[in-house]
């Protein structure tokens, strides 16, 4: 019979970049991504140019978060995006609950969320290139750079800078 897993570190991994943190409030929506590079798992997105389509977001009408999802092709046909969306897929994007995302810096539990697009990380505070503060979304938990932590949308209030 074959050997499984039989030893297991001190520290497991607290989740992957995209995945459902919990089902307590959770909405997902269907939506296929439009742009050519596709849209990364855990990435924020925003309205496309045409229905029911999505794109990386920028500044046009937040949607909500690229959910993990273990049935897309590790690299599609003609791509070159790993852990993500292709063009023309159509994904999950959650538009309210918990999910687990990476931190690009200290993050604060309770803070404003951002989105570094050129990282593919979350931060705490506006800088070059980044983008937010994301509507509705807040930090579930406290990290540094490169931790995997939890951010919610549309379940909780922002603490007060």
């Amino acid at each position: 019979m074959a050997t499984y897993q039989n030893t297991y570190g001190n520290a497991p991994a607290k989740g992957l970049v995209g995945q459902i943190a919990s089902e307590e409030k959770c909405n997902k929506i269907s939506r296929t991504v439009e742009n050519a590079a596709g849209v990364r798992f855990g990435a924020p997105v925003q309205r496309g140019a045409t229905d029911h389509g999505v794109v990386p977001f920028a500044a046009g009408v937040f949607i909500g978060f690229a959910v993990l999802n273990p049935a897309v092709p590790p690299v599609a046909v003609g791509s070159t995006l790993v852990d993500g969306y292709p063009q023309y897929f159509t994904g999950a994007f959650m538009t309210q609950g918990p999910m687990k995302v990476q931190a690009g810096g200290a993050v604060s539990d309770g803070g404003a969320v951002y989105y570094n697009p050129t990282t593919n990380r979350y931060v705490g505070a506006a800088g070059a290139g980044v983008v937010g503060p994301l509507p509705e979304c807040v930090f579930d938990s406290t990290g540094v750079d490169g931790d995997i932590v939890e951010i919610s949308m549309g379940l909780r209030p922002i603490a007060a800078a």
